[in-house]
């Protein structure tokens, strides 16, 4: 193979697609790859089209303005880069609203098409994978209960392994660890600005309850690369989080993140990154009224925070919308805090559930199979 096109909407995906660009190129030196995406996918490939990333594009909550964009990109920058540089994949990564697009027409000039990371439909709207059945050769999928979902519809899918288990450091199951009374609390908002607007305030001002009670207790906020500090410091200027002592920290490598006792974190990848390094969470999230009344009549899956989805029961408390408020997410925390052996229990089960998410070398997995496939 000797050409790949690959594009990413969304910071983890961009992530992922990045460490899957790596992985190809070890495995097949003098592969060209062109790249759309962000700034991660910018630095790994040859040519590089745009930064999509940029537009913060989220699910339901997408803007007419960003759907124009959109559109131009597709129209004006993606079907011509095809037309004049054929490659022998094209690779959607996530981000299904524009990626479905994206496979659609890469299938109709007769590429093949490989989309990593594959869209949730087993969360919402299982339909869409129908819809892809003619424009996808193989869905690679990072969760083993996925490749079910695929099965049972008769779509062409494999199992490859979650790509974070490459980049988490090990946490035994044997490692005991208690917060005591200085406990290193995390806040992790997302990792967009509208997240970000919504979920800090709240964060913060949960925290200055937990503090209230444990005045040792220390606190990290987990910045994103591509949102300035400016932006945060704006919204913690005018809230709680002057009250607290708040370090902010970038931790690309997950050291100071290992490091947490407990941790707030919106609804997303984090919980994910959080079970793995066995840090007890409370998991919480807000939108947009109309964003939120979309959402409750489309996602059909009981839960919306990791560990519960793999675990089939909810062990973290996930606090959305209204039920979202300082106190609320306070609340366990202080629990935890109060009761060291259910801090111990919930710890020990959030690490028990790495085993679920393949050995590592999930991204290796990836770049191998679409090399073969292709071949």
């Amino acid at each position: 193979m000797k050409r790949a096109l690959i594009v990413a909407g969304d910071p983890s995906g961009d992530i992922i697609a990045s460490q899957l660009v790596q992985s190809m190129k070890k495995l097949e030196p003098g592969l060209s790859v062109v790249g759309l995406g962000g700034e991660n996918l910018k630095r790994v490939s040859d040519h590089f089209l745009v930064n999509i990333v940029s537009q913060h594009a989220l699910g339901f909550a997408i803007t007419p303005r960003q759907i124009f964009y959109f559109r131009r990109i597709l129209n004006e920058v993606l079907i011509p880069e095809l037309k004049k540089n054929p490659p022998d994949v094209v690779i959607p990564v996530d981000f299904y609203g524009f990626n479905s697009r994206v496979a659609k027409i890469a299938k109709k000039m007769g590429h093949k098409v490989f989309y990593y990371v594959s869209p949730q439909f087993w969360a919402s709207r299982p339909y869409r994978a129908e819809n892809l059945r003619p424009y996808v050769d193989l869905f690679l999928c990072l969760f083993p209960f996925e490749l079910d979902f695929y099965n049972e519809r008769g779509l062409p899918a494999q199992f490859v392994g979650h790509p974070i288990i490459d980049r988490l450091p090990l946490i035994s199951q044997d490692t005991h660890k208690e917060p005591g009374s200085a406990p290193l609390i995390g806040l992790l908002p997302g990792s967009r600005p509208e997240e970000i607007r919504r979920h800090l305030p709240l964060m913060t001002s949960a925290s200055a309850i937990v503090a209230a009670s444990y005045p040792r207790a220390r606190f990290i906020l987990f910045t994103v690369p591509h949102v300035s500090p400016a932006y945060y410091l704006k919204i913690l200027r005018t809230e709680n989080g002057k009250n607290i002592p708040l370090e902010l920290v970038q931790d690309e490598n997950f050291q100071r993140r290992a490091q947490l006792d407990l941790a707030i974190t919106a609804s997303g990848m984090e919980t994910l990154e959080n079970t793995l390094l066995g840090i007890p969470m409370v998991v919480m999230y807000k939108t947009n009224w109309v964003t939120y009344g979309v959402a409750r009549l489309l996602i059909r899956i009981p839960f919306l925070a990791m560990p519960n989805l793999l675990s089939g029961k909810r062990i973290v408390p996930e606090l959305i919308q209204l039920g979202a408020t300082p106190r609320a997410i306070a609340a366990p925390l202080l629990q935890w805090l109060k009761d060291p052996a259910s801090y111990r229990a919930l710890r020990q089960e959030l690490l028990s559930l790495r085993g679920r998410m393949g050995a590592i070398g999930a991204t290796d997995r990836a770049a191998r199979t679409i090399l073969e496939q292709v071949a």
